[in-house]
Protein backbone atom coordinates (compact mmCIF):
# COMPACT_ATOMS: atom_id res chain seq x y z
CA UNK A 1 0.00 0.00 0.00
CA UNK A 2 1.48 3.53 -0.29
CA UNK A 3 0.01 6.38 1.87
CA UNK A 4 0.33 10.13 0.45
CA UNK A 5 0.91 13.37 2.41
CA UNK A 6 1.46 16.62 2.19
CA UNK A 7 5.05 17.77 3.77
CA UNK A 8 5.96 21.44 4.25
CA UNK A 9 9.63 21.20 3.45
CA UNK A 10 11.85 24.74 4.02
CA UNK A 11 11.78 24.90 -0.29
CA UNK A 12 7.95 24.56 -0.77
CA UNK A 13 5.40 21.91 -0.48
CA UNK A 14 6.37 17.90 -1.24
CA UNK A 15 4.04 15.27 -2.04
CA UNK A 16 5.18 12.37 -0.16
CA UNK A 17 4.65 8.58 -0.45
CA UNK A 18 5.36 6.21 2.63
CA UNK A 19 5.03 2.84 0.76
CA UNK A 20 5.85 -1.23 2.09
CA UNK A 21 8.19 -2.53 0.04
CA UNK A 22 8.74 -5.73 -1.21
CA UNK A 23 11.43 -8.51 -0.21
CA UNK A 24 12.41 -8.59 -4.40
CA UNK A 25 16.81 -8.37 -4.92
CA UNK A 26 15.90 -5.33 -6.59
CA UNK A 27 14.37 -3.90 -4.11
CA UNK A 28 16.83 -5.23 -1.16
CA UNK A 29 19.66 -3.93 -2.92
CA UNK A 30 18.10 -0.06 -3.12
CA UNK A 31 16.98 -0.14 0.13
CA UNK A 32 20.78 -1.25 1.16
CA UNK A 33 22.48 1.49 -1.25
CA UNK A 34 19.98 4.22 0.60
CA UNK A 35 21.15 2.77 4.21
CA UNK A 36 24.90 2.92 3.32
CA UNK A 37 24.35 6.49 2.03
CA UNK A 38 21.95 8.06 4.41
CA UNK A 39 22.69 6.48 7.66
CA UNK A 40 26.81 5.01 6.87
CA UNK A 41 28.56 7.24 5.45
CA UNK A 42 26.70 9.67 7.08
CA UNK A 43 27.49 8.74 10.98
CA UNK A 44 29.66 10.49 13.31
CA UNK A 45 31.92 7.40 13.28
CA UNK A 46 32.25 7.79 9.00
CA UNK A 47 32.32 11.82 8.89
CA UNK A 48 35.17 12.01 11.47
CA UNK A 49 37.19 9.26 9.67
CA UNK A 50 36.32 11.04 6.43
CA UNK A 51 34.16 7.92 5.13
CA UNK A 52 32.14 10.48 3.16
CA UNK A 53 30.36 9.23 -0.22
CA UNK A 54 32.47 11.72 -1.71
CA UNK A 55 35.73 10.36 -0.96
CA UNK A 56 35.61 6.34 -0.08
CA UNK A 57 36.46 3.81 -2.87
CA UNK A 58 34.10 2.61 -5.08
CA UNK A 59 35.25 -1.17 -4.44
CA UNK A 60 34.64 -0.37 -0.33
CA UNK A 61 31.38 1.21 -1.01
CA UNK A 62 30.11 -1.61 -2.93
CA UNK A 63 31.30 -3.88 -0.28
CA UNK A 64 29.78 -2.09 2.10
CA UNK A 65 26.13 -2.02 0.17
CA UNK A 66 26.39 -6.09 -0.60
CA UNK A 67 27.04 -6.70 3.41
CA UNK A 68 24.15 -4.75 3.89
CA UNK A 69 21.67 -6.03 1.32
CA UNK A 70 22.41 -9.65 2.68
CA UNK A 71 20.90 -9.09 6.15
CA UNK A 72 18.70 -6.93 4.90
CA UNK A 73 17.93 -10.12 2.51
CA UNK A 74 17.25 -12.52 5.42
CA UNK A 75 15.32 -10.31 7.94
CA UNK A 76 13.02 -8.84 5.18
CA UNK A 77 13.40 -10.54 1.92
CA UNK A 78 11.60 -12.70 -0.16
CA UNK A 79 11.27 -16.87 1.09
CA UNK A 80 9.31 -20.10 1.02
CA UNK A 81 6.84 -19.84 3.53
CA UNK A 82 5.66 -17.18 6.12
CA UNK A 83 7.43 -16.14 8.82
CA UNK A 84 7.15 -16.51 11.92
CA UNK A 85 7.21 -12.86 12.68
CA UNK A 86 6.37 -10.08 10.94
CA UNK A 87 9.26 -8.02 9.21
CA UNK A 88 8.07 -5.04 7.11
CA UNK A 89 10.39 -2.53 5.39
CA UNK A 90 8.37 1.07 4.87
CA UNK A 91 9.72 3.97 2.54
CA UNK A 92 9.20 7.82 1.94
CA UNK A 93 9.63 8.36 -1.90
CA UNK A 94 9.08 11.88 -3.18
CA UNK A 95 6.09 11.51 -5.46
CA UNK A 96 7.37 13.88 -8.16
CA UNK A 97 10.11 11.48 -9.09
CA UNK A 98 8.92 8.26 -7.23
CA UNK A 99 12.02 6.47 -8.14
CA UNK A 100 14.13 8.23 -5.36
CA UNK A 101 14.39 7.04 -1.82
CA UNK A 102 13.88 10.29 0.67
CA UNK A 103 13.45 8.03 4.18
CA UNK A 104 13.27 4.07 5.12
CA UNK A 105 12.55 2.43 8.20
CA UNK A 106 12.07 -1.06 9.35
CA UNK A 107 9.30 -2.61 11.61
CA UNK A 108 9.94 -6.08 13.01
CA UNK A 109 7.82 -8.11 15.65
CA UNK A 110 10.58 -9.68 18.17
CA UNK A 111 10.73 -10.41 21.85
CA UNK A 112 11.42 -8.28 24.67
CA UNK A 113 13.15 -9.96 28.23
CA UNK A 114 12.99 -7.42 30.73
CA UNK A 115 14.95 -9.18 32.91
CA UNK A 116 18.10 -8.95 30.98
CA UNK A 117 17.16 -5.57 29.28
CA UNK A 118 17.24 -6.54 25.85
CA UNK A 119 14.95 -6.79 22.59
CA UNK A 120 16.04 -10.63 21.63
CA UNK A 121 16.87 -11.03 17.85
CA UNK A 122 14.32 -12.51 15.05
CA UNK A 123 16.07 -15.81 14.91
CA UNK A 124 16.66 -16.64 18.32
CA UNK A 125 12.77 -15.19 19.28
CA UNK A 126 11.21 -17.21 16.51
CA UNK A 127 13.40 -20.25 17.72
CA UNK A 128 12.09 -19.26 21.18
CA UNK A 129 8.72 -19.37 19.93
CA UNK A 130 8.82 -22.65 18.02
CA UNK A 131 10.44 -24.26 20.91
CA UNK A 132 7.37 -23.26 23.03
CA UNK A 133 4.95 -24.60 20.94
CA UNK A 134 6.82 -28.27 19.82
CA UNK A 135 6.84 -29.08 23.67
CA UNK A 136 3.57 -29.60 23.75
CA UNK A 137 0.89 -32.21 22.56
CA UNK A 138 -0.82 -32.99 19.43
CA UNK A 139 -4.04 -31.38 20.19
CA UNK A 140 -2.75 -28.45 21.99
CA UNK A 141 -0.33 -27.37 19.24
CA UNK A 142 -3.70 -27.62 17.03
CA UNK A 143 -4.84 -25.07 18.94
CA UNK A 144 -2.51 -22.63 18.69
CA UNK A 145 -2.00 -22.76 14.76
CA UNK A 146 -3.08 -19.93 13.80
CA UNK A 147 -2.51 -17.92 16.97
CA UNK A 148 -0.99 -14.63 17.13
CA UNK A 149 2.24 -14.02 18.15
CA UNK A 150 1.24 -12.40 21.10
CA UNK A 151 -0.68 -15.04 22.45
CA UNK A 152 1.99 -17.41 21.88
CA UNK A 153 4.46 -15.50 24.14
CA UNK A 154 1.75 -14.60 26.75
CA UNK A 155 0.60 -18.14 27.36
CA UNK A 156 3.87 -20.53 26.55
CA UNK A 157 6.52 -18.12 27.72
CA UNK A 158 7.84 -16.85 30.48
CA UNK A 159 6.33 -13.86 31.92
CA UNK A 160 9.61 -11.93 31.42
CA UNK A 161 9.14 -12.75 28.19
CA UNK A 162 6.68 -10.28 25.38
CA UNK A 163 6.15 -9.81 22.25
CA UNK A 164 6.62 -6.63 20.85
CA UNK A 165 6.77 -4.41 17.76
CA UNK A 166 9.97 -3.19 16.93
CA UNK A 167 11.04 0.34 15.31
CA UNK A 168 14.65 0.06 13.50
CA UNK A 169 17.16 1.42 10.53
CA UNK A 170 15.17 4.57 10.30
CA UNK A 171 17.40 7.32 8.11
CA UNK A 172 16.56 10.13 6.23
CA UNK A 173 18.67 11.55 3.38
CA UNK A 174 20.68 14.46 3.77
CA UNK A 175 18.17 16.26 1.30
CA UNK A 176 15.06 15.40 2.96
CA UNK A 177 15.79 15.92 6.63
CA UNK A 178 14.26 19.17 8.79
CA UNK A 179 11.50 18.34 6.57
CA UNK A 180 9.32 16.38 8.58
CA UNK A 181 10.65 12.67 6.67
CA UNK A 182 11.62 11.60 9.97
CA UNK A 183 8.44 11.90 11.49
CA UNK A 184 5.97 10.60 9.12
CA UNK A 185 7.67 7.08 8.57
CA UNK A 186 7.65 6.59 12.26
CA UNK A 187 3.73 7.57 12.29
CA UNK A 188 2.93 5.02 9.61
CA UNK A 189 5.35 2.39 11.16
CA UNK A 190 3.10 2.65 14.96
CA UNK A 191 0.01 2.36 12.34
CA UNK A 192 1.36 -1.15 11.11
CA UNK A 193 1.94 -1.80 14.74
CA UNK A 194 -1.57 -1.01 15.79
CA UNK A 195 -2.57 -3.53 12.60
CA UNK A 196 -0.55 -6.16 13.92
CA UNK A 197 -2.47 -6.09 17.45
CA UNK A 198 0.30 -3.78 19.32
CA UNK A 199 -0.53 -1.03 21.50
CA UNK A 200 3.48 0.31 21.79
CA UNK A 201 5.81 0.61 19.82
CA UNK A 202 9.87 -0.55 21.18
CA UNK A 203 13.13 1.24 19.60
CA UNK A 204 16.46 0.73 20.10
CA UNK A 205 19.09 3.73 20.20
CA UNK A 206 22.81 4.21 21.54
CA UNK A 207 22.85 6.55 24.37
CA UNK A 208 25.81 8.37 22.70
CA UNK A 209 24.03 9.28 19.71
CA UNK A 210 22.45 12.47 21.15
CA UNK A 211 20.73 13.48 18.01
CA UNK A 212 18.49 10.50 17.46
CA UNK A 213 17.77 9.78 21.20
CA UNK A 214 16.20 13.57 21.18
CA UNK A 215 14.10 13.10 17.97
CA UNK A 216 12.10 10.51 19.89
CA UNK A 217 12.39 11.63 23.53
CA UNK A 218 11.28 15.45 22.38
CA UNK A 219 9.94 15.30 19.03
CA UNK A 220 8.27 11.84 18.81
CA UNK A 221 6.82 10.98 22.14
CA UNK A 222 8.83 8.00 23.18
CA UNK A 223 10.31 7.19 26.76
CA UNK A 224 12.90 5.48 27.89
CA UNK A 225 12.16 1.99 29.17
CA UNK A 226 15.54 0.27 30.04
CA UNK A 227 19.00 1.01 30.01
CA UNK A 228 21.42 -1.75 28.82
CA UNK A 229 24.61 -2.24 26.90
CA UNK A 230 24.68 -4.41 23.35
CA UNK A 231 26.94 -4.79 20.84
CA UNK A 232 26.45 -1.92 17.93
CA UNK A 233 27.77 -1.38 14.31
CA UNK A 234 30.62 0.81 13.02
CA UNK A 235 32.26 0.84 9.29
CA UNK A 236 35.31 -0.63 8.46
CA UNK A 237 36.54 2.08 5.65
CA UNK A 238 39.49 -0.23 4.93
CA UNK A 239 37.75 -3.82 4.56
CA UNK A 240 34.27 -2.62 3.21
CA UNK A 241 32.63 -4.11 6.04
CA UNK A 242 30.89 -3.54 9.45
CA UNK A 243 32.36 -4.63 12.77
CA UNK A 244 30.98 -4.91 16.38
CA UNK A 245 31.66 -2.72 19.87
CA UNK A 246 30.31 -2.58 22.76
CA UNK A 247 27.64 0.60 23.39
CA UNK A 248 25.02 1.69 25.72
CA UNK A 249 21.42 1.34 24.73
CA UNK A 250 18.76 3.07 25.90
CA UNK A 251 15.61 1.00 24.76
CA UNK A 252 12.42 2.99 24.52
CA UNK A 253 8.71 2.50 24.31
CA UNK A 254 5.57 4.65 22.95
CA UNK A 255 2.23 4.25 23.69
CA UNK A 256 0.03 3.76 19.89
Amino acid sequence: RAIGTQLHAQEGTTLLQVTHLDGSEETILKAAAFMVDAFWLQSPQAISEGLTDNNIPNDIKSSLINVQANDLMKKYGERLGRRKLDAVMLAAIDDDTSDNFLGLVTVEVRLLDTISKSIINAEKSELMLTNSISQLGPKQRREYKDASVIDIANALLPPEISAVCSLSNLCVSPNARRSGVAAKLCNEAESLAKELGFDEMYLCVESENKAAASLYLEKLGYGVQFESSSKSLRVNGGAGVFYEVDSDILIMNKKI
